[in-house]
This record gives structure tokens, sequence and C-alpha cells, in this order.
């Protein structure tokens, strides 16, 4: 249908839009030193469960219970390092649970708040003030800022796009010089838009906007990237990934035959488990990745990542990478690393092996395992995306990752 614009009704503005990373945030404790020291015992210092994406934070292997007037909320996570204030945040459902009225707060505002108790391993900290619900806001590297003509401070709002269309305003702009860009949400939020960890948002900041002769806001130009699980090799989007396996990035037929079978007999590769994801913009199927999870040895093994070319080079691929690890983690919260996979197709390799390399991945010597212990048919560059700090990749390791690849790749 054509729309005909009335340039007298266009509101001219510079089109300026960002794709941005969610990042689910659930209740979770920053603690000062001194509290650390109560709960945890004289000396203790905090272990890493896993870096965050903001620099120089953690997830730590610690955890307290919070306790309010009505309940309890159990082995809640602890956010380090040290902060010079300690500072609970919930969601609003868990601040039913506990009974605790919080105020909604920009994060490192307990000002005028609630208090809880916190009971460790090693003693309990009762706490004056510090209780709050987070307000969404985003962390932006300061080139990503440059880019948007953003600074500290600034508001922009963010469009969700997923199985619900929810836009939040007001959103603070937290600039930073490390880490990754990415909007934070609570876990009520990120319900409520039917998304988690790893999905996409889209930065709103200094449209065009332009209406119709209705007055309507007509939206050009929007970038819609959602992924979506493929659970049978019947769904539409399932079908549409397999398509583009075989037209567009050339694997062979026998590929999509051991997909479906994986799909439809999953005892065949148990204990393993096979995953399909898709990328969609708008209806449109522009991307597929195929993964598994090894529980022998505590790793997801990426066999299959790719993005049609007309939507490479836009930073959806790192998009996807991290949602298939977002999606690994959430099923299986024990999980260590991730091995990846590089197979010298044609000029591939290298074009994989330097994206991999760019997300922090590590190159694998496998030249010391016996080609004849897994047969995958083709040159194999492995790489290694270690999710916790004690991950490690040895001889014991690979040969029991490879055990494990023989079941789920022959």
């Amino acid at each position: 249908m054509n729309i005909n614009i009335d340039p007298k009704k266009v509101d001219f503005k510079r089109e300026n839009k960002w794709l941005v990373r969610i990042g689910v945030s659930r209740a979770h404790v920053h603690l000062t030193e001194a509290h650390v020291q109560a709960l945890f015992g004289e000396g203790h210092q905090l272990t890493v469960l896993r870096e965050l994406g903001q620099a120089g934070q953690f997830a730590a292997k610690e955890t307290v219970n919070v306790v309010g007037p009505k309940g309890v909320l159990q082995q809640v996570r602890i956010i380090g390092p040290a902060r010079k204030e300690t500072q609970v945040e919930l969601s609003r459902t868990d601040t039913f649970t506990v009974g605790i009225d919080c105020p909604i707060k920009d994060s490192g505002d307990v000002a005028d708040t609630p208090g809880a108790v916190l009971i460790g391993p090693k003693g309990v900290v009762v706490l004056e003030h510090g209780c709050i619900i987070a307000r969404s806001h985003i962390h932006m590297l300061a080139g990503d800022a440059d880019r948007l003509e953003l600074k500290d401070r600034d508001k922009v709002s963010i469009l969700i796009k997923g199985e619900k269309t929810v836009c939040y305003h007001d959103v603070l702009v937290r600039t930073t010089d490390q880490g990754l860009t990415e909007f934070h949400i609570d876990t009520d939020e990120a319900n409520a838009a039917f998304v988690d960890t790893g999905d996409v948002a889209m930065i709103k900041h200094k449209e065009m906007i332009i209406r119709d002769n209705f007055g309507n806001i007509v939206e050009v130009n929007t970038d819609n990237i959602k992924f979506v699980r493929g659970k049978t090799p019947g769904d539409y989007y399932t079908q549409e990934g397999i398509r583009l396996l075989r037209q567009v990035f050339e694997y062979p037929a026998a590929v999509q035959q051991d997909i479906v079978k994986k799909m439809l007999e999953p005892e065949t590769i148990e204990p393993n488990s096979f995953y399909l994801l898709t990328a969609l913009e708008g209806d449109k199927v522009i991307g597929i990745a195929c993964f598994y999870y090894l529980p022998d040895v505590k790793m997801g093994y990426i066999e299959h990542l790719g993005i049609t070319p007309e939507f490479q080079n836009r930073g959806i691929g790192s998009f996807f990478y991290n949602k298939a690890l977002s999606f690994l983690e959430k099923e299986h919260p024990e999980i260590e690393g991730v091995l990846l996979e590089v197979r010298q197709n044609k000029q591939d390799l290298d074009n994989r092996k330097e994206f991999f390399l760019n997300l922090g991945c590590i190159p694998i010597d496998t030249t010391f395992y016996s080609s004849d212990k897994i047969k995958v048919g083709q040159k194999l560059l492995l790489m290694f995306d270690p999710i916790i700090p004690e991950a490690r990749v040895n001889t014991v390791t690979l040969e029991r990752a490879f055990q494990s690849l023989k079941k789920v790749l022959l």
C-alpha cells in the first residue's frame, strides 16, 4: 500500500537508531567490605562466579538470604566488587514476597529507602536502608555514546519488539569506557515484554518522525531483531533456518537430515541436548544457530552459526552469539564454557575465526589428537569461550568432549 506523505507534515530530525543487548537483572545485593566480613567471616574475599558485561563487575559465588517483615528470599546473589554502601535490588514481585515497600530508584541512590535483614553463613547484618527497585538504565560504551551524540545522564527511549511491543521512556544513560553496551531491566519488566538476557532492543534517539496525511506516524527502516527457538522441524522458522543452511550457506542436504533427526529423536544423542535458534528481522528469518550442551564436560558446542550476507556487518551476528550463550546459561546453569567450530568451507575459515576472536574466544591446539577419534569430514578448528573463570581446556577435558561430540556429530 502506498502512503502519501505531505512534506508539511514531516517532522525532520536526524534518524539515529542503535541495537542494544538486553540484560535481565535478578534480585541481587551489593555489599560494603565491612558487611562482606560480617556475613562471611573476617578476611573473606568475594570469589568470582562469572564476569559481567560491565568491566570489573562480577557475579560472586557467595549468596545471602534477604529477610523482610513477611518472608525471605533465599540465596540472593552477591554482585562484586565491594561498594561504598550496601544495596539490595529487588523486583516489585520480590517486594511482595518479603514485605518491603521499595521505591523505584537509580542504582546507587539509597537515600530514604527501607532496610532489611541479611543473613550469611557467618553472621547477620541489619540494614537501616538500602532496598530499592532499580530504575531501568543503559550502560553505554563511550564510543557508542559518541555515535549517538549522547552523554552521561542523558535519557533515551528503548523499544522492544518481540512477542509484545514495549517501549521504555526516560531510560538513563550511564557511560563507561569498558564493558558492554547493555540495557538493564529487572525480571518483572522482562517477563512483561517476553524477553530474556541476550535478546535485542532498539535505542530510539533523535529519530526522523514521518506522518501520513491522516496524522499517523509512519515507521521507516525500523530494525526489529528477535530470536526464536525451534522446537520441531516442521515449524516455519525452523524450516526457514534449515533452508538458509542449504541455499545460502551451501551446507549439504545431509546436514538438514541430521538436524531433523536430532529434533525428532533427541534420545539418540542423550544425555547431550540439541538446540536450534533462528534470528528474525520482522518475520523474515535471517540467521540460524545450531548448538549442543555436553553435560559430561559442562560445555556447550556451537556447530552452525550464520547470518545472511545482507544483514552481516551490522553487529547482529555478535548479538546472536551472545543470545545462544545466554540460552545455554539459562537452560544449564552449571555450564563452564563453550566450544566453537570453524570448518574450512571455501574462504569461510578465516572470517569465522576472526569473528570469534573478536568475541573473546580462544583457539585450541588439537594437533595432538588423532583425527580418527572424531570424523568430521572437513578440516576443523576448535575455539573456546570460558564462561566461568575456572573453566579450563586440557587434554583430559578435550578427550571427554570429543567422546561426546562423536555421539552428537556422527
